[in-house]
């Protein structure tokens, strides 16, 4: 590498970048032109004379007066950019190139020039010399850095007996579960026993080597089966596929989280410059008012219809909200069907054992439609199957994620602006209509009623066809 730097009657010749380390005014060799042993030397070199014709440059034309950058400065600021956007790799094999062209003393012109450590241009030279190869990706070779912890044999032998003595879990199961102690506790008995480790380390190597991390509930147990269970769900699916080719109308009901309209947290995480400000408690009598949302999803045609009641959730105000779906929605789209089909929870306010639920159905829906209406309940501990959970409710908790619902009008605009790419489409109404709790129904309402159970799982299972209105207890 050669550079020729022309000054009027006199050049500098740096012959390569290594001398121009150090002492920069010693590494170059100036050259007088104005002199026979100067013109001599300078035809030795570039093999020609020099031009003569040459103009001394004035300040002006120099660039506006300032003096030109000191070569040494500009190498030294390109040198310092280089070795800064150098991982430790590439610094370390460029110094140890530096030094092994350099010969006898490199290592130290380099160290002085680069101020990296003498053991690092030593170990690059080292590493140019031998070709060293690493894996891809790597800048360092394997099992380089302080061994693991759980290597030091003390430490072993003590994490081995804390997790034995506080570790739980299923005694049947492959593998226990939870440790019932903390990290700190652990570092703490580690530290008595003469070890020290700090909580990180811990954590890794519990995770690492005894497979047990920090984890968070998981809804997933939903109890005992019942021994109807995969019956239950066998007669829906026949259900549900005879409606289907008969063209009959299949709704899924069911109540959504019960939400305080207010200032109040609102989980999840929404896109904005800043945070909202929440109020620190969620004190149901800071709220203005109560959310109740009663969903109805149209199975067939993925649409679903949120019915917003301020008041209670009862069984009347469940079968309210299946015949305002009927007439708002149903009746239009599926004339001259008389049937429809429910499927909905085993619990709740539309649940198998409330007996008012019944009955409102056959007044509020059955008689005041002259409809037949066929209700599968989920079996207990199944209500999570229920499509109106996974493909309507869920969507909605996702559009409005980390909004304070602070008003009724909010509510309604996220619930109305439910949208998938599946093709969703949600509508929303609010209900005023205050709803009496604690009705009872009596033997003879129940008497009263035209309901067919079926074959299978008849708890859960049946079907009110109209008769004359049931009388509406006072």
């Amino acid at each position: 590498m050669a550079f020729r730097i022309i000054y009027y009657l006199k050049i500098i010749i740096q012959y390569t970048l290594l001398d121009f380390m150090g002492k920069v005014r010693q590494a170059m060799e100036e050259i007088d032109l104005q002199t026979k042993e100067g013109k001599r030397r300078y035809k030795m070199i570039f093999g020609k004379f020099p031009r003569m014709d040459r103009a001394e440059p004035t300040p002006e034309q120099d660039g506006g007066g300032s003096p030109p950058e000191e070569p040494s400065a500009r190498f030294q600021t390109d040198l310092d950019y280089l070795l800064a956007t150098s991982n430790e790799r590439d610094r370390r094999l460029f110094a140890g190139y530096l030094a092994k062209s350099h010969g006898h003393g490199g290592v130290q012109k380099v160290v002085a020039q680069t101020r990296l450590d003498a053991k690092t241009v030593v170990k690059g030279k080292q590493e140019i010399a031998g070709r060293a190869q690493l894996p891809k990706g790597r800048i360092r070779r394997a099992g380089g850095g302080r061994p693991p912890k759980l290597q030091d044999p003390a430490y072993a032998q003590e994490m081995q007996a804390i997790v034995d003595q506080n570790l739980a879990g299923d005694p049947t199961g492959q593998r226990p579960n939870w440790l019932r102690k903390t990290l700190r506790w652990i570092q703490g008995k580690l530290r008595r026993e003469g070890v020290d480790a700090s909580p990180s380390t811990i954590r890794k190597n519990l995770k690492a080597d005894f497979d047990v991390s920090m984890k968070k509930n998981k809804k997933s147990d939903s109890g005992p089966r019942h021994p109807d269970r995969e019956a239950q769900f066998e007669y829906i699916a026949a259900t549900e596929a005879r409606f289907r080719a008969e063209g009959k109308p299949i709704i899924s009901i069911d109540c959504k989280k019960k939400e305080l309209i207010g200032n109040f947290e609102n989980k999840g995480r929404a896109w904005r410059k800043d945070a909202y400000k929440v109020s620190d408690h969620d004190f149901p009598s800071g709220a203005t008012g109560k959310l109740i949302p009663y969903g109805v999803y149209n199975v067939r045609d993925n649409t679903g219809h949120v019915y917003c009641g301020t008041s209670a959730e009862t069984p009347e105000f469940a079968a309210d909200v299946a015949a305002a779906w009927w007439e708002d929605y149903g009746r239009a789209a599926y004339p001259g069907k008389g049937e429809l089909l429910v499927k909905c929870d085993a619990g709740g306010a539309n649940g198998y054992r409330p007996r008012m639920w019944k009955v409102f159905v056959q007044n509020k829906l059955a008689d005041a439609h002259d409809l037949a209406v066929t209700v599968c309940h989920y079996p207990t501990g199944a209500s999570k199957y229920n499509p109106i959970d996974h493909r309507l409710f869920n969507y909605i908790s996702m559009n409005w994620a980390g909004e304070p619902l602070a008003s009724y009008d909010k509510i309604l605009e996220y619930i109305r602006s439910t949208k998938t790419a599946a093709g969703l489409t949600v509508t929303a109404a609010l209900v005023t209509k205050e709803y009496q709790k604690g009705l009872k129904a009596s033997d003879t309402d129940m008497e009263a009623l035209n309901i067919e159970y079926a074959k299978v799982c008849p708890q859960w299972n049946y079907t009110i066809r109209p008769h004359k209105r049931v009388q509406f207890p006072s």
